[in-house]
């Protein structure tokens, strides 16, 4: 039996609005189609300013998951109009109310996503309806950490955690696996990376490319100051712990590329989230291919 998605839920930046007609050309695909649309709140604004005949169902992601969409699950589709920084921006609520993300590709680079550019909304829509998608299970890292005050907090990426330096000195992060000294780090910053994210910051600081299906953490020093430090992979069954001291004005913890409040120093403890995100792609996507097309791989550049 096929799988189809006729719910979407539609979620953009608002920067979107420099690029109504994609909007507007979503719309219009939809009609005399059997889908349903609800746009997330904050394009409330952008939707009225293209004066289309539509009744716009919104729905907001700060707040539990719709009465709605609970009873749909299983034909309901997040639907992200942007770049690969707009689908991480949606994974949030779509991890937590368990829904797969579908990235329709408006930015620069969009390793994320496998519709945009050329293809067309209703190719997309009719793909979704017919269930021409396939559903590829992302691994997420998962990082608690101490808050300001007093207490935990807990976040997760699906690319990477980030901890850099705030002062002109360097940083010195200790690293321990499943309890064992791994490191003591020198360096600018260091990345926990999951596949998936071994072709976002990890690769611009020298890590390895990792194919999605691989079950590793990747761990990527940021401008090491000692000879020997390299990037590390370990399997995603580990436990991390980082440990940072006070002074030099602390240091900045980033999830996907997020700055998150937190006390500065201490312990962090990463591990592989118990949640996967599911990430739609159209039938065929081949990530080999994925990446000779955004990397230029195969191309004689000698002209």
């Amino acid at each position: 039996m096929k799988k189809f998605w006729d719910t979407l839920l539609i979620y953009a930046r608002p920067s979107i609005t420099l690029k109504l007609d994609g909007l507007e050309r979503l719309v219009f695909a939809s009609k005399g189609l059997p889908v349903r649309l609800l746009w997330h709140q904050s394009l409330s604004e952008a939707l009225n300013g293209l004066e289309l005949d539509v009744d716009p169902h919104f729905f907001d992601s700060n707040e539990p998951c719709p009465e709605f969409i609970q009873k749909r699950k299983e034909n309901t589709l997040v639907l992200t109009l942007g770049g690969d920084g707009t689908l991480l921006d949606g994974i949030q609520f779509a991890v937590e109310w368990d829904l797969p993300v579908f990235g329709f590709h408006f930015g620069r680079l969009g390793f994320l996503s496998s519709a945009g550019g050329t293809v067309d909304f209703s190719a997309v829509l009719t793909a979704m309806l017919n269930g021409q998608l396939e559903i590829e299970n992302r691994s997420l890292v998962a990082c608690k950490f101490p808050l300001p005050m007093k207490g935990t907090g807990m976040g997760f990426a699906l690319n990477e955690m980030a901890l850099h330096r705030q002062g002109a000195g360097i940083m010195r992060i200790t690293c321990l696996v499943n309890e064992e000294l791994l490191n003591n780090y020198q360096a600018d910053g260091l990345l926990v990376s999951t596949p998936t994210g071994s072709t976002a910051y990890s690769m611009s600081c020298g890590g390895p490319i990792v194919l999605p299906q691989s079950k590793v953490f990747l761990i990527t020093p940021v401008a090491g100051h000692q000879l020997g430090i390299r990037p590390v992979l370990l399997p995603d069954t580990s436990s991390l712990q980082l440990i940072t001291a006070a002074g030099g004005g602390g240091a900045q913890l980033m999830l996907d590329g997020k700055p998150i409040q937190w006390a500065g120093y201490g312990t962090l403890e990463i591990y592989r989230h118990e949640k996967v995100l599911a990430l739609a792609r159209l039938k065929g996507f081949s990530d080999l291919h994925n990446l000779r097309a955004k990397l230029l791989w195969g191309l004689d550049v000698r002209g």
